[in-house]
């Protein structure tokens, strides 16, 4: 049996940000999961790996990409 961790990220907040950030994942191979709601959008990653270091370093990358994003949003 193979071991298998699991690390979710979530937002929400403004449409256009969201939007955003969207693109941004899914241009490093994520596939967020994504909803509209009064706020604006709400989104969700789920990262999956059999090696619990890879996994940190995936959940890593993902988050300096959405945080450069955002940064570059409110600019």
């Amino acid at each position: 049996m193979t071991e298998q961790h699991e690390m979710e990220v979530q937002w929400s907040g403004d449409s256009s940000l969201g939007e955003a950030l969207i693109a941004g994942a899914k241009e490093h191979g994520h596939e967020p999961s994504s909803q509209a709601t009064e706020a604006g959008v709400e989104f969700v990653i789920t990262i999956v790996d059999e090696d619990l270091q890879s996994l940190r370093d995936r959940v890593d990358e993902l988050l300096v990409i959405l945080s450069a994003l955002e940064e570059a949003h409110q600019g």
